[in-house]
């Protein structure tokens, strides 16, 4: 069913505002400051730092002036400028890994930086403070298939199913990336964790969602 022109903005506006809360001031305050550091010791390094920071906040713009549908190719390059900003800022303790083997298939833009967030700060920081992110992509005959998964501290999955708690950022931020997946791509999203062990977040992507 097509939207009018009026449903049609709001949906947009609702996904600005998806948006807006995904962002992290904290990350963008303690990257100014590293990059503050890192100019007076290693002014290459603060070159590249100022590279990346400069495509995610483009990024974040372009997904609020336009929060539709990108390609996962697009979706990857500022995710690889997100992780490279992490790695300078937690050095040896993370470790990221990434097996892309598709892109050529839409997702709603920002989808990942949570994901991502909730591995490192909220798994990894919060368990062991060090630890190993996995990010990939795959096919199958019914779907296209991202993973973010970590070996941190990981959480009760039950909180997650249900109502999340008031003022947890795991759950908020999970339950945003289901929705717009659910009403960008008709997809879904999975998530399996164990305490101690770490978690995997999995985007269930119809394959013939691009052709919406």
């Amino acid at each position: 069913m097509k939207l009018s022109g009026a449903e049609s903005e709001q949906t947009k506006e609702r996904e600005r505002q998806s948006i807006i809360h995904q962002i992290n001031p904290h990350f963008v305050f303690n990257t100014l400051a590293t990059i503050r550091i890192i100019t007076r010791v290693n002014s290459d390094l603060a070159y590249d730092m100022i590279y990346d920071f400069s495509k995610y906040l483009r990024a974040v713009i372009q997904s609020l002036t336009n929060p539709e549908n990108i390609t996962f190719k697009e979706e990857m390059d500022y995710v690889i400028s997100y992780t490279n900003l992490q790695r300078i800022r937690f050095g040896d303790n993370i470790g990221i890994n990434i097996d892309i083997r598709e892109t050529d298939f839409m997702i709603p833009p920002m989808a990942l930086q949570p994901l991502l967030e909730n591995a490192i700060i909220h798994g990894l920081k919060k368990g062991k403070l060090k630890g190993r992110v996995s990010i990939r992509s795959y096919q199958n005959t019914e779907e296209y298939i991202v993973q973010v998964e970590d070996d941190g501290a990981g959480f009760d999955v039950k909180k997650y199913n249900g109502i999340p708690e008031e003022g947890s950022l795991k759950e908020s931020g999970l339950q945003r990336v289901r929705n717009r997946l659910e009403q960008m791509l008709g997809g879904k999203l999975e998530v399996k964790s164990t305490i101690g062990k770490g978690t995997v977040v999995t985007l269930h992507i119809p394959r013939l969602s691009e052709d919406k």
